[in-house]
């Protein structure tokens, strides 16, 4: 059976010679075309961003164009070259794109300036002439273009979207609305169900006002359910038109920059979960020979005390009995009991085993304030929660627990840097980006579901293991008595050793009290799982109850962290307590031979 493989045709591609010397390249597209496709024939620089600019001008006073202006040429232009990103827009000679081309313009086009147009309804030169029809001419400052195999105004926007969502790929990504009618109004949304931020430039009309109208009066009912749905889940925050545009600009470097106050959160969650990580990497493996090499320390010791019994008997050479076995088993008893008192002093010394967990402890805090500053970013309008004030909070909340931890043990050696994605992907949920805002449902999904999973899976693991070990904590206890009960008393050591081990293994994995603790964490988030299913959709729409939601969830992922923590601590008393009485008997063991 012969299989044929299908292969997407490059878009047309070519270059426009605008009358003022300036070249741009075009891609005429099917609004079906895949984005990376489309992209590859553009031929675009690279960028670190994207400011996606939507809406018009339409009904603005001619003064109002001039302020416009400014905004637009010196706070978008000048973040986008600064910051290395890529300006989206409509791509046509009106408007606030004409006004964008310019502010590009007149600072040498440092930035990309990329316009998606209906094909059918524009012209440039070159192209299809102006007819009566209308045609709106390209804008001779685009550096690109992308115009999509349509006539009808609106028809381009699943293909801008498209192209956006490619081209953002991870990066920063702002979008501006200025003025906008009703096709705006679509593309707000889906910028909105993308979680990208909105920048809202009041007093520029239309679209524009209505949502800042809005965003000023929380508590009044929405009859749109379009704006409803943007007031509610968008990531919102209004610029005066007549605001100074150095502090527009820093608005958007701010949004575009890596810098972002929840980029700085996670990085440094990262920074602690990879230290976390690798301190308990670095227990475990201690703790492992610890109780390994103790263990051959005694099969050593037993082994030249047998040596020593049969050759009393006469059982052995003389070449054997004071020889090179003896001598190796004495040299073996010594070199395991030194091992033995190093890794303890090591570990003693290095404190690995505490340091994991102050910055697991930390590093889940971190993890509790950023997830709540996400809902908080849901949450419009409501009492202190303005961009300000949730960014001074999680910074506020980010200085204590990061000052608390450098209090402790933890800061006596230095924090390696985390340099992979940010957030780490193996701490979200599947879906999750780690950064759009949360509303209810998507955070009952990507937090309350994805720990109550966490549970589950853990419950599994550590309910197997546990079993494992202590079969053979009874296994080798019935060995032990076979052993005595035959005569070969001086071997049940041996397997009092290996249970004694096994013992403080079993503890260091505090395996019976976990299985408690996430059986019970469990059990509470089901519950309150169950709370709000039993809600109404109207009860689920309160704020209140969203809040509820959030802080019963956290408190009870809180609690289980801070049981952890607390009977951590106390099994790393205990089993530093064993490894010193342990090190004393392999010193005596060391001074005997």
């Amino acid at each position: 059976m012969q299989h044929t493989h299908t292969f997407e045709p490059e878009p047309r591609a070519g270059t426009i010679h605008f009358p003022n010397g300036h070249p741009a390249r075009w891609v005429r597209v099917a609004p079906e075309a895949p984005p990376h496709a489309v992209l590859r024939a553009l031929r675009l620089p690279p960028h670190q961003g994207l400011l996606l600019l939507l809406g018009g001008a339409e009904g603005m006073a001619p003064e109002l164009n001039e302020r416009l202006a400014q905004l637009l040429g010196q706070a978008v232009a000048r973040s986008a070259a600064e910051t290395g990103a890529l300006i989206l827009d409509g791509g046509t000679h009106s408007g606030v794109m004409a006004l964008m081309g310019r502010g590009v313009a007149d600072l040498g086009y440092r930035s990309p300036l990329v316009g998606v147009a209906p094909a059918d309804l524009v012209t440039f030169p070159g192209g299809p002439p102006a007819e009566a029809d209308g045609r709106a001419p390209l804008d001779e400052h685009h550096t690109h273009f992308v115009l999509v195999e349509t006539d009808t105004w609106g028809g381009e926007t699943p293909t801008l979207f498209a192209l956006a969502s490619a081209l953002a790929d991870g990066l920063p990504v702002t979008v501006v609305l200025v003025n906008g009618g009703d096709i705006s109004r679509d593309e707000v949304l889906r910028a909105v169900r993308q979680g990208w931020p909105v920048v809202v430039i009041e007093g520029s009309g239309r679209l524009a006002n209505a949502l800042a109208l809005l965003m000023s009066q929380p508590l009044s009912p929405v009859a749109d359910p379009v704006l409803a749905e943007i007031i509610a889940d968008g990531d919102l925050c209004r610029f005066p038109l007549d605001g100074p545009p150095q502090d527009f600009e820093r608005l958007l470097k701010r949004e575009l920059r890596e810098d972002s106050i929840l980029k700085l959160a996670w990085q440094r969650f990262a920074d602690y979960d990879a230290n976390a990580r690798r301190q308990q990497r670095l227990f475990q493996r201690m703790q492992f020979w610890i109780l390994t090499l103790g263990l051959l320390g005694t099969l050593a010791a037993l082994l030249q005390t047998q040596l020593a019994r049969v050759a009393s008997g006469g059982a052995l050479t003389p070449m054997l009995t004071g020889g090179v076995l003896e001598d190796v088993l004495q040299v073996l008893v010594v070199a395991l009991a030194a091992a033995v008192t190093a890794l303890v002093a090591a570990a003693s010394r290095f404190k690995s085993g505490a340091r994991w967990i102050l910055l697991r402890a930390h590093a889940e805090a971190l993890k509790r304030e950023i997830y709540r500053y996400r809902c908080l970013l849901s949450t419009r309008g409501a009492p202190g929660t303005g961009r300000i004030s949730r960014e001074r909070r999680l910074a506020s909340r980010m200085k204590s627990i990061s000052r608390q931890l450098m209090q402790t043990e933890a800061n006596v050696s230095a924090l390696r840097s985390y340099r992979g994605r940010l957030p780490p992907p193996d701490t979200l949920a599947e879906g999750d980006d780690g950064f759009s805002p949360l509303t209810a449902s998507r955070y009952l999904r990507v937090r309350l579901n994805d720990q109550l999973a966490y549970y589950r899976r853990r419950i599994d693991e550590l309910d197997r293991r546990s079993h494992r070990l202590q079969w053979l904590i009874i296994v080798a206890g019935g060995v032990g008595t076979v052993l005595g009960a035959v005569g070969l008393t001086l071997w049940v050591a041996l397997t009092t050793a290996l249970v004694t081990s096994v013992t403080a293994w079993l503890g260091t994995l505090q395996a019976e009290h976990r299985l408690m603790k996430y059986h019970q964490s469990a059990t509470d988030l089901d519950n309150i799982k169950a709370w709000w299913s039993a809600l109404s959709i109207e009860e689920q729409g309160r704020r209140r109850n969203f809040e509820l939601l959030r802080d019963s969830t956290e408190l009870v992922l809180q609690m289980e962290l801070t049981g952890w923590v607390r009977e951590m601590k106390d099994a790393l008393t205990r089993l530093h307590a064993r490894h010193d009485r342990n090190a004393r008997e392999a010193r005596t063991r060391q001074r005997r031979h």
